[in-house]
């Protein structure tokens, strides 16, 4: 059920006639596309087409053409697949957030794992990747401890999820099925507030994010400004008056759309962290900082990484450690790991994070993960095994060539896009160093297209 990238083709291929916007015409889905969309063919060039399953029969709607493919919006299905069934959710088809609720769940993990090994043949040049099966989430919905919501730029409207026809349009999501039930009570609580805020003293986004047990969650709030004194006292009394939140932060960031820029964070109210438990390790974790969004999946992860390093003596280098979850599983058992962290406010986490856990022998190192692999790649400096957990764009330019030098027996590479993966992939193999033993792809976000892998690799 795989198929092309998310938004890629193969190749250019001559533009078919009836191929135009706003043109009506019939098609054949044949597979999925990572990221959700449905692919078809006309005459060879390639139509990507949302909310639809392979073996399916649409009339569509051309609504964008580029040199390499086309995107149409559905009008009908003809034919719908047996193996289509109602969406759960009230919001489908409006909202962008979820690709897969028509599938059944072992199908979509049977089509995440496709898409993978696609990725891995097309993109990495790798013959027969040995992907295994997927690891599944526990639970398939109401999993979700962090969540991120836009406030809309119109008066009476809160904040939401994007819309699937139109990503600038904000669509409020009160019956939402993928936060736990804690986040999803403290959202529906804050909506009439949100919506009564006026557009000068809003922010631009709002994070919820909460830890095991039944606390409520902490909410950090992000802008390139900073918050009125009508929003402080919102911000106070959403903490006081029934404990809407447990705490209120503020971001205040230079960049008015990254999220991954750093800022200037002010406590309003409350606290200004949440508190995880991952299977006998307590981790606490300042709002607002990277961290998985289904902790019970992650532990399981985390353990399978471990086990990977094996329980002897070796020496582990963890890049892009943030707040220490993984490092803590990694420590165990005294093993020796060095780990490093380019944002301050996650090593200083991590640090607590390790003492209130009982581990004081961890070596961190904060600096930037490309600074330090071209520096010690100069050096010569080296580790028994590497374990990594990079961001969605993957390895910085010419560090994959850097890390297979740094790594002396294995790579363990944990990745939340696949196709970022296999680029880099094809960069470590091609040194003829190393050999793939093994992709784990893991269903963090079930009923999403989102899907992420762990690759090892053994030094040949």
């Amino acid at each position: 059920m795989a198929g092309c990238g998310r938004g890629e083709v193969p190749e250019s291929t001559p533009l078919p006639a009836g191929i135009a916007p706003g043109a009506r015409v019939e098609l054949k889905i044949a597979a999925l596309a990572y990221g959700g969309a449905g692919v078809a063919r006309k005459e060879g060039f390639v139509v990507l087409v949302d909310r639809v399953l392979p073996g399916e029969e649409v009339q569509v709607e051309i609504t964008q053409v580029s040199r390499r493919f086309a995107r149409a919006r559905l009008l009908a299905i003809g034919t719908p697949s047996p193996q289509r069934q109602d969406p759960p959710c009230p919001h489908d088809p409006l909202c962008g957030g979820c690709a897969y609720q028509a599938l059944g769940y072992p199908l979509q993990l049977e089509t995440k794992r496709a898409q993978v090994i696609e990725l891995l043949q097309r993109i990495g040049k790798i013959d027969s990747p040995p992907v295994g099966a997927v690891i599944p989430s526990p639970i398939t919905f109401g999993y979700r401890r962090r969540m991120s919501y836009t406030l809309a730029a119109v008066e009476g409207v809160g904040g939401g999820l994007h819309q699937r026809a139109d990503p600038s349009s904000v669509l409020e999501v009160s019956g939402c099925l993928l936060p736990e039930p804690n986040l999803q009570t403290a959202y529906l609580r804050l909506l009439p507030e949100l919506r009564s805020l006026k557009l000068l003293e809003r922010p631009r986004q709002m994070d919820l994010h909460s830890g095991s047990g039944s606390a409520n969650p902490v909410a950090l709030f992000r802008s390139d400004r900073w918050p009125t004194s009508e929003f402080r006292k919102l911000a106070l009394e959403w903490v006081q008056r029934g404990g809407m939140v447990a705490g209120v932060l503020w971001l205040k960031q230079q960049s008015a759309r990254s999220r991954s820029a750093r800022g200037k964070r002010l406590l309003l109210a409350g606290k200004g962290e949440v508190e995880e438990t991952l299977e006998e390790f307590r981790v606490r974790i300042p709002a607002g900082s990277f961290f998985q969004a289904n902790p019970p999946l992650a532990a399981k992860v985390f353990q399978e990484i471990t086990r990977r390093c094996g329980a002897g003596r070796e020496s582990i280098l963890e890049l892009y450690s943030g707040v220490g979850a993984l490092t803590l599983f990694l420590a165990a058992h005294g093993r020796r790991v060095s780990a490093v962290e380019g944002n301050p406010d996650s090593v200083r986490a991590a640090r607590d994070n390790l003492s209130l856990n009982g581990f004081h022998d961890v070596e961190w190192i904060q600096a930037d993960v490309r600074d330090v692999l071209a520096r010690w790649s100069r050096e010569g400096t080296s580790f028994d095994i590497v374990v990594l957990d990079p961001p969605r764009t993957g390895l910085p330019r010419d560090a994959a060539g850097q890390l297979s030098s740094l790594a002396r027996k294995r790579i363990l590479y944990l990745s939340c896009d696949p196709a970022t993966l296999a680029r880099d992939l094809r960069e470590i193999l091609g040194s003829g160093d190393w050999v793939l033993q093994e992709v784990v792809p893991v269903d963090f976000f079930p009923q999403t297209a989102g899907i992420e892998s762990l690759a090892v690799l053994e030094r040949s």
